[in-house]
Protein backbone atom coordinates (compact mmCIF):
# COMPACT_ATOMS: atom_id res chain seq x y z
CA UNK A 1 0.00 0.00 0.00
CA UNK A 2 2.76 2.60 0.62
CA UNK A 3 3.97 1.67 -2.65
CA UNK A 4 0.87 2.48 -4.36
CA UNK A 5 0.77 5.91 -2.52
CA UNK A 6 4.29 7.06 -2.93
CA UNK A 7 3.62 6.00 -6.76
CA UNK A 8 0.22 7.98 -6.98
CA UNK A 9 2.10 10.85 -5.02
CA UNK A 10 5.14 10.85 -7.62
CA UNK A 11 2.24 10.86 -10.90
CA UNK A 12 -0.03 13.52 -8.78
CA UNK A 13 2.35 16.06 -8.25
CA UNK A 14 3.22 16.03 -12.14
CA UNK A 15 0.42 17.10 -13.17
CA UNK A 16 -0.56 20.28 -14.28
CA UNK A 17 -4.36 20.56 -13.26
CA UNK A 18 -2.82 20.33 -9.50
CA UNK A 19 -0.63 23.27 -9.61
CA UNK A 20 -3.25 25.16 -11.76
CA UNK A 21 -5.86 24.17 -9.07
CA UNK A 22 -4.00 26.30 -6.18
CA UNK A 23 -3.51 29.36 -8.69
CA UNK A 24 -6.95 29.31 -9.49
CA UNK A 25 -8.49 29.35 -6.16
CA UNK A 26 -5.94 32.17 -5.05
CA UNK A 27 -7.28 34.44 -7.66
CA UNK A 28 -11.09 33.56 -7.25
CA UNK A 29 -9.90 34.36 -3.26
CA UNK A 30 -8.25 37.82 -4.17
CA UNK A 31 -11.52 38.22 -6.91
CA UNK A 32 -14.18 37.62 -4.11
CA UNK A 33 -12.23 39.60 -2.09
CA UNK A 34 -12.15 43.02 -4.14
CA UNK A 35 -15.34 42.35 -5.68
CA UNK A 36 -17.49 41.80 -2.32
CA UNK A 37 -18.34 43.28 0.99
CA UNK A 38 -17.24 41.36 3.89
CA UNK A 39 -16.41 42.31 8.17
CA UNK A 40 -15.25 40.59 10.74
CA UNK A 41 -18.49 39.00 11.86
CA UNK A 42 -18.66 36.55 8.92
CA UNK A 43 -17.53 33.18 8.63
CA UNK A 44 -13.31 32.53 8.16
CA UNK A 45 -13.86 31.03 4.60
CA UNK A 46 -15.86 34.31 3.23
CA UNK A 47 -13.92 34.54 0.42
CA UNK A 48 -15.61 31.65 -1.78
CA UNK A 49 -13.28 28.99 -1.06
CA UNK A 50 -15.84 26.71 0.60
CA UNK A 51 -17.03 26.99 -2.81
CA UNK A 52 -14.36 26.61 -5.01
CA UNK A 53 -12.64 23.77 -2.91
CA UNK A 54 -14.98 20.84 -4.10
CA UNK A 55 -15.19 21.85 -7.88
CA UNK A 56 -11.58 21.82 -7.52
CA UNK A 57 -10.96 18.75 -6.10
CA UNK A 58 -13.96 17.22 -8.56
CA UNK A 59 -12.15 18.54 -11.90
CA UNK A 60 -8.13 17.34 -10.08
CA UNK A 61 -9.70 13.86 -8.98
CA UNK A 62 -11.73 13.08 -11.78
CA UNK A 63 -8.72 14.17 -14.35
CA UNK A 64 -6.31 12.13 -12.54
CA UNK A 65 -7.96 8.98 -12.96
CA UNK A 66 -9.20 9.76 -16.42
CA UNK A 67 -5.76 9.69 -17.29
CA UNK A 68 -4.99 6.16 -16.86
CA UNK A 69 -7.43 5.32 -19.02
CA UNK A 70 -6.76 7.66 -21.74
CA UNK A 71 -2.91 7.09 -21.67
CA UNK A 72 -4.17 2.89 -20.83
CA UNK A 73 -1.08 3.47 -17.90
CA UNK A 74 -4.58 1.27 -16.38
CA UNK A 75 -2.88 -1.96 -17.77
CA UNK A 76 0.11 -1.41 -16.81
CA UNK A 77 -0.91 -0.85 -13.24
CA UNK A 78 -3.34 -3.34 -12.77
CA UNK A 79 -0.46 -5.56 -13.96
CA UNK A 80 1.89 -4.41 -11.48
CA UNK A 81 -0.53 -4.57 -8.49
CA UNK A 82 -3.21 -7.21 -8.58
CA UNK A 83 -5.01 -5.91 -5.64
CA UNK A 84 -7.01 -3.45 -7.44
CA UNK A 85 -8.52 -1.76 -4.07
CA UNK A 86 -4.93 -0.61 -3.44
CA UNK A 87 -4.62 1.32 -6.52
CA UNK A 88 -8.54 3.12 -6.18
CA UNK A 89 -7.91 3.60 -2.33
CA UNK A 90 -4.40 5.33 -2.95
CA UNK A 91 -5.74 7.66 -5.54
CA UNK A 92 -8.37 8.55 -3.45
CA UNK A 93 -6.23 9.09 -0.27
CA UNK A 94 -3.91 11.59 -2.24
CA UNK A 95 -6.67 13.58 -3.82
CA UNK A 96 -8.17 13.88 -0.07
CA UNK A 97 -4.15 14.86 0.75
CA UNK A 98 -4.63 17.20 -1.93
CA UNK A 99 -8.03 18.72 -0.46
CA UNK A 100 -6.16 19.37 3.10
CA UNK A 101 -3.61 21.05 0.77
CA UNK A 102 -6.42 23.58 -0.38
CA UNK A 103 -7.23 23.95 3.25
CA UNK A 104 -4.34 24.92 4.61
CA UNK A 105 -3.47 27.08 1.75
CA UNK A 106 -7.22 28.92 2.15
CA UNK A 107 -6.73 29.11 5.88
CA UNK A 108 -3.59 31.07 5.62
CA UNK A 109 -4.91 33.50 2.39
CA UNK A 110 -7.88 33.83 4.49
CA UNK A 111 -6.11 35.36 7.25
CA UNK A 112 -3.70 37.59 5.29
CA UNK A 113 -6.35 38.81 3.48
CA UNK A 114 -8.62 39.72 6.57
CA UNK A 115 -5.72 41.21 8.25
CA UNK A 116 -5.43 43.63 5.10
CA UNK A 117 -8.79 44.47 4.71
CA UNK A 118 -10.77 44.53 8.13
CA UNK A 119 -9.14 46.30 11.01
CA UNK A 120 -11.51 45.02 13.61
CA UNK A 121 -8.61 42.34 16.01
CA UNK A 122 -9.26 38.47 15.33
CA UNK A 123 -9.24 38.33 19.59
CA UNK A 124 -13.00 40.56 19.41
CA UNK A 125 -16.03 38.49 20.02
CA UNK A 126 -18.53 37.30 17.64
CA UNK A 127 -21.93 36.33 17.60
CA UNK A 128 -22.77 33.98 20.69
CA UNK A 129 -19.55 34.63 22.13
CA UNK A 130 -17.02 32.70 19.33
CA UNK A 131 -14.35 33.62 18.51
CA UNK A 132 -11.97 33.49 14.39
CA UNK A 133 -10.51 30.65 16.14
CA UNK A 134 -13.98 28.93 16.70
CA UNK A 135 -15.03 29.60 13.34
CA UNK A 136 -11.45 28.74 11.29
CA UNK A 137 -11.61 25.59 13.30
CA UNK A 138 -15.31 24.66 12.50
CA UNK A 139 -14.67 25.55 8.80
CA UNK A 140 -11.47 23.69 8.52
CA UNK A 141 -13.30 20.67 10.05
CA UNK A 142 -16.46 21.09 8.12
CA UNK A 143 -14.13 21.58 4.94
CA UNK A 144 -11.77 18.63 5.10
CA UNK A 145 -15.10 15.71 5.97
CA UNK A 146 -16.96 17.63 2.64
CA UNK A 147 -13.62 17.26 0.32
CA UNK A 148 -13.47 13.57 1.46
CA UNK A 149 -17.11 12.84 0.43
CA UNK A 150 -16.46 14.89 -3.04
CA UNK A 151 -13.71 12.74 -3.86
CA UNK A 152 -15.70 9.72 -3.45
CA UNK A 153 -18.24 11.19 -5.26
CA UNK A 154 -15.85 12.22 -8.71
CA UNK A 155 -14.26 9.30 -8.43
CA UNK A 156 -17.96 7.32 -8.44
CA UNK A 157 -19.07 9.92 -11.25
CA UNK A 158 -16.11 8.99 -13.38
CA UNK A 159 -16.59 5.26 -12.99
CA UNK A 160 -20.14 5.91 -14.58
CA UNK A 161 -19.93 8.68 -16.85
CA UNK A 162 -16.55 7.74 -18.27
CA UNK A 163 -15.91 10.84 -19.61
CA UNK A 164 -13.78 13.66 -17.46
CA UNK A 165 -15.69 16.85 -19.15
CA UNK A 166 -19.04 15.71 -18.21
CA UNK A 167 -17.64 15.06 -14.02
CA UNK A 168 -16.31 18.69 -14.11
CA UNK A 169 -19.87 20.01 -15.34
CA UNK A 170 -21.44 17.60 -13.12
CA UNK A 171 -19.14 19.55 -9.97
CA UNK A 172 -19.89 22.57 -11.38
CA UNK A 173 -23.47 22.12 -11.20
CA UNK A 174 -23.09 21.20 -7.47
CA UNK A 175 -21.17 23.86 -6.35
CA UNK A 176 -23.30 26.77 -7.73
CA UNK A 177 -26.88 24.74 -7.42
CA UNK A 178 -26.47 21.85 -4.86
CA UNK A 179 -27.36 23.97 -1.85
CA UNK A 180 -30.13 26.13 -3.91
CA UNK A 181 -31.80 23.02 -5.03
CA UNK A 182 -32.14 20.97 -1.64
CA UNK A 183 -33.42 24.41 0.15
CA UNK A 184 -35.98 24.56 -2.82
CA UNK A 185 -36.66 21.30 -2.25
CA UNK A 186 -37.38 21.32 1.35
CA UNK A 187 -39.56 24.26 0.88
CA UNK A 188 -41.19 22.81 -1.81
CA UNK A 189 -42.59 19.80 -0.23
CA UNK A 190 -42.48 20.55 3.50
CA UNK A 191 -44.29 17.39 4.51
CA UNK A 192 -41.41 15.29 3.09
CA UNK A 193 -38.78 17.01 4.93
CA UNK A 194 -37.74 14.06 7.05
CA UNK A 195 -36.75 12.00 4.40
CA UNK A 196 -35.64 15.06 2.13
CA UNK A 197 -33.44 16.37 3.99
CA UNK A 198 -30.91 13.45 3.50
CA UNK A 199 -30.73 14.03 0.13
CA UNK A 200 -26.99 14.30 -0.82
CA UNK A 201 -27.47 17.85 -2.08
CA UNK A 202 -27.70 18.62 1.48
CA UNK A 203 -24.73 17.12 2.98
CA UNK A 204 -22.83 20.69 1.07
CA UNK A 205 -23.86 22.64 4.39
CA UNK A 206 -21.53 20.73 6.97
CA UNK A 207 -18.80 23.25 5.57
CA UNK A 208 -21.25 26.35 6.80
CA UNK A 209 -22.73 24.42 10.11
CA UNK A 210 -19.99 23.23 11.71
CA UNK A 211 -18.78 26.93 12.08
CA UNK A 212 -22.50 28.36 12.60
CA UNK A 213 -25.04 25.81 14.41
CA UNK A 214 -27.58 28.22 13.39
CA UNK A 215 -27.31 26.53 9.66
CA UNK A 216 -29.30 24.03 11.08
CA UNK A 217 -32.59 25.48 10.48
CA UNK A 218 -31.82 25.67 6.88
CA UNK A 219 -30.28 21.98 6.22
CA UNK A 220 -32.92 20.56 8.83
CA UNK A 221 -30.17 18.02 10.50
CA UNK A 222 -28.03 18.25 13.42
CA UNK A 223 -24.76 18.68 13.80
CA UNK A 224 -23.81 14.66 14.48
CA UNK A 225 -26.73 14.02 11.42
CA UNK A 226 -24.89 16.39 9.06
CA UNK A 227 -21.28 14.95 10.30
CA UNK A 228 -22.70 11.17 9.87
CA UNK A 229 -24.77 11.76 6.44
CA UNK A 230 -21.34 13.15 4.73
CA UNK A 231 -19.58 9.89 6.25
CA UNK A 232 -22.32 7.79 5.03
CA UNK A 233 -22.56 8.81 1.85
CA UNK A 234 -18.71 8.73 1.35
CA UNK A 235 -18.72 5.07 2.44
CA UNK A 236 -21.53 4.57 -0.41
CA UNK A 237 -19.65 6.09 -2.79
CA UNK A 238 -16.61 4.56 -2.53
CA UNK A 239 -18.03 1.14 -2.37
CA UNK A 240 -19.85 1.95 -5.85
CA UNK A 241 -17.11 3.74 -7.23
CA UNK A 242 -14.65 0.82 -6.68
CA UNK A 243 -17.16 -1.82 -7.08
CA UNK A 244 -17.50 -0.13 -10.77
CA UNK A 245 -13.77 -0.04 -11.08
CA UNK A 246 -12.82 -3.31 -10.32
CA UNK A 247 -15.62 -4.72 -13.10
CA UNK A 248 -14.55 -1.96 -15.70
CA UNK A 249 -12.99 -3.83 -18.49
CA UNK A 250 -9.36 -1.88 -19.31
Amino acid sequence: MITNLREELFKFSHQKSVVAGIIILILLMIYSALTTKTDATQVIFEFGAVQWIPIIIIAVGSTFFAMEYQNRTIVILVYKHTKRWQIYFSKLMIVWLYSIVLTIITTILTIIIKSLFIDTPWSTLITNHQTQLTLLIGNIIGTLIYALFIVALSFMLIMIMKVNAVVIGIGLSLGFLGAGISVALMKSFTSLIPILRWNPLNMIFITQQLANPPYAAISHLSLIEIVGGNLIYTIIFIILGYNLFKKRRI
